[in-house]
């Protein structure tokens, strides 16, 4: 961004609707500071609009769906400020001030939206994104996980979230990664397979370089020639998936075969 700029292109992330429309209705009252571009309401949506539209500002939310706001700034291609809007405690994000990264604690009252709108032109931006990474890591690691619950998919101009607790399993092709749920509805999902499988924890076991597996699903496991399993999955179909050789001593060890 052009250090001569007084406005500055804005996104705006947050889950709640509600929360979206009251910082929407306060930033509307600094028309020469803020030009809104654009609003996500997911953290997929946010790292997609990010490398999109390259926003000056972004005011963030930290839990969210997808990904949640220190992830997307982990993995996004350009760098905005960043005002995070977050009903987190002030005392754990006082970390945050010394990169010069603005908070706001919810509810977002007119005057505090007021002292970060004054702030920004003497806001010290922190081009070091390794520096900012670190402090992100810092606090995750003292921040217990939140558990992922769901998975949000984009059904044309609609969202949709898939439980966890509904997925057979993922299924990677090229570029694209897809979601079967029990009920044999498939949905397409814009996470690469290898961000599923960190994220899913233990809950998922990886059977083959494109398939990742619900372990809660699995209704049966048999040997295969190759040095390979046959999986039944617990579906009305009784799915069938055939685990990659190199798979092989993973899955004896986790399944206890």
């Amino acid at each position: 961004m052009n250090s001569l700029a007084t406005t500055y292109r804005t996104l705006i992330a947050d889950d709640e609707q509600p929360a979206r429309d009251r910082l929407r209705k306060l930033l509307s009252e600094y028309p020469d500071k803020i030009m809104l571009i654009g609003e996500a309401q997911n953290g997929i949506e946010c790292l997609e609009m990010i490398s999109h539209l390259k926003p000056d500002l972004l005011f963030l939310d930290i839990q969210m769906p997808g990904l949640n706001g220190f992830e997307v700034l982990q993995q996004a291609d350009h760098s905005p400020i960043v005002i995070f809007c977050t009903a987190f405690d002030e005392f754990a994000l006082k970390a945050f001030e010394t990169n010069s990264i603005d908070y706001i604690v919810k509810p977002v009252k007119e005057e505090r939206i007021q002292k970060s709108i004054e702030k920004l032109d003497t806001l010290k931006v922190n081009s070091d994104k390794e520096g900012l990474l670190r402090i992100i890591d810092n606090y995750l690691g003292q921040t217990p996980k939140k558990e992922i619950t769901s998975i949000p998919v984009k059904l044309g101009d609609r969202m949709l979230f898939v439980r966890i607790e509904d997925i057979l399993y993922f299924s990677a092709e090229d570029k694209y990664v897809t979601i079967y749920n029990k009920e044999g509805k498939t949905y397409l999902c814009n996470l690469p397979l290898k961000s599923l499988e960190e994220k899913l924890g233990d809950k998922f076991l990886r059977i083959h370089r494109s398939l990742l597996i619900n372990l809660s699903r699995i209704k049966e496991i048999d040997k295969h020639f190759g040095s390979r399993f046959i999986i039944k999955m617990d579906d009305a179909g009784q799915t069938k998936l055939t685990s990659g050789r190199n798979y092989y001593e993973q899955i004896k060890e986790i399944m206890e075969i």
